[in-house]
């Protein structure tokens, strides 16, 4: 009767292809100028996702409008925003230790850098420029721009290439109607702002998030030994630059999409 066979000692595991440890969100810095209840929400979600590096400059006082998101409290009307809001952030999470302080902002060789510029509308005749820190024109840009109750996304470019009030204006000029007054439509519209901008600062939140991963992953993949992917301007389907979105209420998911006309832009910035 044959005896079975004893299985022989297993070969120890061969070592597979180093995988460094992904990048974690405390990497994340967020560099925020406008300070409005969306801008302020957007902060917050962040600062919940985990990124802890905020940077939020607006110097405005505090106003009604401002508390519709609920980051805002109505002890804070009249108080600067900037300082309103990192009140807030510490209590949230006592990790958190916001500045008001774009100088101290890292420059763009620091993967994970992220600029967030929300604007309100400036009429013709308004000036040229904001009045904007000196910054690394390496730093993606988040650009959001209030005109009329609709919030403008304009596309993620360097802050070399950010869009002036012209280049804005122009844009916003192939938007629809806005709905018939007192119509069904329009109260809405008016009822779920708050809703509306909540969801829309989720949404932002997740960009922001993304935007901050594609440097961070590059970057630890270079440490890997791994080429990181070669990108240059960004480009939409067709080739060209993407399109702006027009995000208005009351659905969130809704956003138009606007050819970006940068023809009048006077100011040296439009360089896509």
């Amino acid at each position: 009767m044959p005896l079975p066979s004893v299985p022989g000692p297993r070969p120890a595991p061969q070592p597979g292809p180093h995988r460094p440890e992904p990048p974690r969100p405390e990497e994340v810095h967020v560099l925020l100028l406008g300070l409005d209840d969306l801008a302020a929400a957007l902060a917050v979600l962040l600062l919940r996702c985990g990124v802890l590096g905020l940077n939020v400059n607006d110097g405005s006082p505090v106003a009604a409008p401002d508390l519709g998101t609920g980051v805002y409290r109505p002890a804070d009307l009249g108080r600067p925003r900037d300082e309103a809001l990192r009140r807030r952030l510490r209590a949230l999470d006592p990790r958190c230790v916001p500045v008001s302080a774009p100088e101290l902002f890292p420059g763009a060789l620091l993967p994970g850098t992220v600029v967030v510029r929300s604007t309100g509308h400036v009429r013709p005749g308004g000036g040229a420029v904001w009045a904007e820190p000196a910054l690394d024109p390496r730093h993606p840009l988040v650009s959001l721009h209030h005109a009329d109750g609709a919030l403008l996304r304009w596309p993620t470019v360097p802050w070399a290439h950010r869009p002036c009030p012209d280049c804005l204006r122009a844009t916003l000029g192939a938007r629809e109607p806005d709905p018939v007054p007192g119509g069904p439509g329009a109260v809405l519209t008016a009822w779920a702002r708050p809703a509306h901008a909540a969801a829309v600062a989720g949404g932002l939140a997740v960009e922001v998030l993304a935007v901050a991963l594609d440097a961070l992953w590059d970057d630890t993949l270079e440490s890997g030994g791994v080429p990181a992917a070669q990108r240059g301007a960004p480009e939409g389907p067709d080739g060209r630059w993407p399109r702006a979105r027009l995000l208005a209420p009351p659905w969130p998911g809704d956003g138009t999409p606007l050819e970006l006309d940068r023809g009048l832009c006077l100011c040296g910035l439009g360089q896509a």
